[in-house]
């Protein structure tokens, strides 16, 4: 299979989640929150509103917005659920309050490391589990 067919098939089965190939010859698994549509707004949401209850943080601060839940809690998630796993270091991040995002060269474990992410969160938080300790 091609690097681009397998990208194809990796953002097929996995949304919200998906994977770019970059100029540089990585490739990027993005979860861009603030463009998130109607369909996965508040992805996985309810376990970062359950850390907050947890640690005594407000749902949402004075603007309506979330405490918890940003591109860079995702970033430490991420690292928890792989911290023992050595290839962890071979991942470069990029977050962003509004996206969580990280790369490799190499595709294989940038797929791997995605779909066991997004099956992690999705059963964090659909058991109102944490998916942060951040």
């Amino acid at each position: 299979m091609s690097i681009p067919e397998q990208i194809k098939a990796f953002n097929a089965a996995n949304p919200p989640f998906y994977i770019v190939e970059l100029s540089d010859g990585r490739f990027s698994l993005c979860l861009p929150l603030d463009l998130l549509g109607n369909e996965y707004s508040g992805y996985c949401q309810a376990a970062f509103d359950e850390y907050a209850a947890s640690v005594g943080d407000p749902v949402t601060d004075s603007f309506g917005l979330r405490t918890h839940g940003s591109g860079y809690e995702w970033g430490v998630a991420f690292r928890e659920a792989f911290k023992d796993d050595p290839r962890i270091g071979r991942i470069r991040f990029d977050c962003e309050a509004g996206g969580f995002f990280c790369d490799s060269d190499d595709l294989s474990l940038i797929e791997e490391f995605g779909k066991r992410f997004r099956q992690i969160t999705e059963e964090a938080g659909e058991n109102g589990e944490r998916v942060s300790d951040a």
